[in-house]
């Protein structure tokens, strides 16, 4: 039974993870907060386990795409887990976990501009591995060829500067019934149907016709709740990625967003 740090794991796992074992282990470790068997909080440097179940398929073209899903639990409560199961391949069946959030940015000149953000991950993670490479992380890897950038700090400000504009081939539209759409090379990477009726999507719609484009937040190990977006554990293990992406056909239902949400507010 192989340990990292204070974690023990399955040993079959590094056949999975290959070198990046280390990382994987240590990285679930720091994102667990409650045990996983009887939800009690995990104290740090406790003795604790890691279960992994991973869906394994192949797609037409002969990558290799795994998905991890783990849970970490106090070694009392259970040993090392890996379940290992194979699929057939389907490309959509990812969850998305989004936010959609304003910040502001002050220039050097004391003028205050609204950025529109929309951050998502994948639950669970997906991995692919091609020709018997490096096993890599979809989610990184394809931003990242696409003119996104590895974003090192969780400080907003420092995002902002950072943040440059992805490839050409990287764009996000918004139909008239309020389809939002991300695509890379063609292919649909996020989507996301927005309210009229609502408040927060006509204030956000109308921040993203301001702008022309939104700073688009994504990678592994971003932690989105109900409450708010925590990006500090993807900067540290390296799974953040940045880039600003234009906006088309935002601007009529911004609009009609906007009204609907002042006639209701009335």
């Amino acid at each position: 039974m192989p340990t990292t740090r204070n974690v023990a794991w399955d040993g079959r796992l590094q056949a999975f993870k290959g070198r990046d074992i280390t990382h994987y282990v240590t990285t679930a470790a720091d994102l667990a907060k409650t045990c996983a068997s009887c939800r009690a909080p995990l104290e740090t440097d406790e003795p604790v386990s890691l279960l992994v179940e991973i869906t394994q398929s192949w797609a037409p073209d002969g990558t290799e795409y795994l998905t991890f899903t783990d849970a970490v639990c106090h070694r009392r409560c259970s040993g090392p887990v890996l379940t290992v199961r194979q699929t057939p391949w389907e490309p959509d069946t990812l969850s998305p976990v989004a936010a959609r959030v304003l910040l502001t940015q002050k220039s050097k000149s004391g003028r205050t501009r609204v950025v529109p953000v929309l951050a998502f991950t994948f639950v669970p993670v997906l991995s692919f591995r091609e020709d018997g490479g490096e096993l890599t992380s979809a989610l990184v890897a394809l931003p990242l060829a696409r003119g996104f950038q590895l974003a090192v700090s969780h400080d907003y400000a420092a995002i902002l500067e950072q943040a440059a504009e992805a490839d050409a081939n990287c764009r996000i539209t918004v139909a008239p019934e309020g389809l939002l759409r991300l695509r890379l090379d063609g292919e649909i990477l996020y989507r996301e149907q927005l309210h009229p009726g609502s408040a927060d999507d006509a204030e956000w719609l109308q921040a993203v016709a301001r702008a022309g484009h939104i700073l688009v937040i994504s990678g592994d190990n971003l932690n989105i709740t109900e409450t708010g977006l925590d990006i500090h554990a993807a900067a540290q293990h390296g799974t953040l990625v940045i880039g600003t992406v234009p906006v088309s056909g935002v601007g009529s239902f911004a609009s009609a967003a906007q009204h609907r949400a002042q006639r209701h507010a009335r």
